[in-house]
């Protein structure tokens, strides 16, 4: 048992949640009902988005949004490499074909110079991610979008309460998905949301997270989907937990800047780069211990773990180092040395919008100790 763990998720008080959930639970409609409408609504309202649907994960919306968008199988997609695993293995479902590109030094988002040297005429859109809550460069992608007609959403999973430019995450793109799992700033214990600006996008998703009815009766089935619906109880806690997203990201950023003034600068560390024209949702904090530290990553990893103190190698390995993507069709760009480097150096620490202050000075001590 970990004294301190990665994640803790912040939940509400169980006579807060008794008292969300009743009438749902009493008329017995506990699946798409009128907690998830609620969600949907408030991820509208704080987001910008004209349209948002609930799903019943993240992944599950990741392996919608490229059958609702057309997408060929056998096409290519860009992403990162620098990213989790779910954001191609959507791909690979859709019989669609990764390619991976390099991240940006300094942000660790998707690189748009790398992802313009990769499309070819076999790429059908392009998909870039927030990277512990912050925002890649989304103009520049959109741009090259545009340019060669191919659609570019965003798995903003780890980005609600982000902003970009000065807009809220949740408008940019064709869609925006987003992940409410219990490693997310906001939580629905599990869950996801797709949000858009096209209403045909938005429909289909609707119909396709439940199998792919027909929207009018129910009987027919129109379109192939998942079982992808969020139930009720999900959606209280994830609407009592979106109402509360400011509140939760500013908590995370306060203890971010002590980690940022305490660790940034130990010898032979950094932290990711914050650009002035954007906003991080708080929602990891990762120390990047390079080779010139007193030690390397993977002994700081394991010292913590002796002491109690839970870290995630994030993101280890790169996804196209993964034994999986290996063993299907992908193209991986000519040079990804940003990704693997950061890949052998992230250490992401304990984060969680209630933990207290002296948690906090616990890791950073423990750190200390070892890097100084």
């Amino acid at each position: 048992m970990m004294t301190l763990p990665i994640i803790r998720p912040t939940l509400p008080p169980l006579d807060e949640l008794i008292d969300l959930i009743r009438p749902s639970w009493e008329s017995g409609a506990v699946t798409n009902g009128v907690m998830v409408r609620a969600l949907e609504a408030e991820a509208c309202r704080q987001t910008g988005a004209r349209y948002a649907v609930a799903m019943s994960s993240c992944t599950s919306g990741l392996i919608l949004v490229p059958r609702a968008l057309n997408l060929p199988p056998g096409g290519e997609v860009i992403v990162p490499s620098f990213t989790f695993t779910a954001t191609a293995q959507a791909l690979l479902w859709n019989g669609l074909v990764p390619v991976f590109c390099d991240c940006l030094p300094g942000t660790c988002t998707l690189d748009p110079s790398d992802v313009e040297r990769n499309v070819s005429e076999r790429t059908v859109a392009i998909c870039a991610v927030s990277i512990y809550g912050l925002p890649p460069d989304i103009h520049p992608l959109l741009e090259i979008g545009r340019r060669k007609g191919i659609p570019v959403y965003f798995d903003s999973a780890q980005g609600l309460g982000a902003t970009y430019h000065g807009q809220s995450l949740g408008q940019f793109g064709a869609c925006e998905v987003f992940s409410l799992s219990p490693t997310k700033v906001v939580t629905a214990v599990e869950g996801g949301l797709v949000t858009t600006n096209d209403i045909a996008l938005a429909d289909r998703l609707r119909s396709m997270r439940d199998y792919g009815r027909d929207p009018v009766h129910g009987e027919d089935m129109v379109d192939l989907g998942l079982s992808a619906r969020m139930s009720e109880l999900h959606a209280a806690v994830g609407l009592w937990s979106l109402r509360r997203v400011h509140e939760w990201g500013k908590a995370r950023l306060t203890r971010i800047d002590v980690y940022r003034d305490r660790l940034g600068a130990l010898p032979g560390c950094w932290v990711q780069e914050l650009p002035e024209d954007r906003t991080t949702s708080g929602n990891y904090f990762v120390l990047f211990i390079t080779d010139r530290a007193k030690t390397n990553r993977d002994t700081v990893y394991q010292k913590l773990h002796q002491a109690g103190i839970q870290t995630k190698r994030y993101f280890h390995p790169p996804v196209h180092e993964q034994t999986l993507f290996k063993q299907w069709t992908t193209r991986v760009s000519s040079d990804l040395a940003h990704t693997e480097l950061a890949g052998r150096e992230g250490l992401a620490l304990p984060l969680y919008s209630h933990m207290t202050l002296d948690q906090l000075d616990t890791v950073c001590r423990a750190v200390e100790d070892i890097l100084q």
